[in-house]
């Protein structure tokens, strides 16, 4: 027997802070407990000595147990054990870090233009910018990525934060409104892959393109210029605004529910109060 039996182990335990030669001394302790360091290293084709000492720092991260006899026989502790014991600890951890993080004033240049370079940096930048919504988040996102979305969406909406979606499927969240883009099926079909638009309070925006499956990014930016978000949210909500009346014409229903549609869905204009505040105040500045 070799450690290639247990690669992808191997791989997954490397990722929660275990050397390749202990994640290979784990799992085979887990299929073969309680054995000794000798024979797990004969087992998977290490070194004796290397062995001992992986074994040694696998008892000191609670994974295995040893025997306390002169066979000094190892014993696996129960992977849901051990995984959950991880967890506390590099939840701990987190928690530390963000405290102390925290404490730090942060720096930067939000004006200029950011590219994203993963996918995870993409969604995780839109689960900050939704939870730090004051006013009102415009989306035009293809349905794979609303799939994503969603929590995060209905969270805002629960906050109050007026919430909405431009859809290329049927689509219900709670307490988010969906506008159906009449093209939708042309532009599924013209684009192999993910759009996202997303523009926040009219302060911030971010735009994305992904692979079919999400995972990979082909593009990907976000801003915090107002006095570049302002114009997009602007454009988007006119855009989605324009989608509901072309719904409301093709049903035939009544003008005055179009004119009711059309006053109602104008807030959507000026609710971008964020980034309008933000450009005014800092173009008045530009003037003294």
């Amino acid at each position: 027997m070799s450690q290639e039996k247990y690669n992808d182990i191997i791989k997954l335990l490397g990722g929660l802070g275990f050397t390749d030669l202990e994640a290979a001394v784990y799992a085979y302790l887990v299929e073969n407990s309680p054995a000794t360091a000798y024979r797990a290293a004969k087992e998977i084709g290490k070194p004796v000595a290397n062995t001992y000492k992986a074994v040694q720092a696998l008892y000191q991260k609670g994974a295995v147990l040893i025997d306390e006899t002169e066979n000094r026989l190892c014993q696996a502790v129960a992977p849901a054990e051990v995984l959950g014991k991880l967890k506390n600890s590099f939840l701990d951890r987190h928690q530390e870090a963000e405290e102390a993080l925290a404490r730090l004033k942060p720096s930067g240049d939000s004006e200029k233009i950011f590219s994203l370079s993963t996918s995870e940096q993409v969604f995780e930048r839109c689960r900050s910018l939704f939870g730090e919504a004051h006013s009102i988040i415009l989306v035009d996102a293809f349905p794979g990525i609303v799939e994503k979305l969603k929590p995060w969406l209905e969270e805002a909406a629960g906050r109050g934060i007026k919430v909405v979606l431009q859809v290329y499927r049927p689509t219900e969240i709670n307490g988010v409104e969906t506008v159906a883009l009449q093209t939708a099926e042309l532009m599924l079909k013209r684009w192999t892959g993910e759009w996202l638009i997303a523009v926040v309070d009219g302060m911030e925006y971010l735009f994305a393109f992904l692979s079919d499956d999400g995972r990979s990014v082909h593009k990907a930016i976000w801003c915090g210029s107002a006095f570049l978000a302002l114009p997009q949210h602007s454009y988007l909500a006119h855009s989605m605004r324009a989608c509901v009346m072309e719904d409301l014409i093709q049903k035939g229903v009544p003008i005055k529910e179009i004119l009711d549609e059309l006053s109602r869905t104008e807030e959507w204009l000026l609710m971008g109060s964020r980034g309008y505040e933000k450009l005014t105040a800092d173009l008045k500045e530009k003037k003294v």
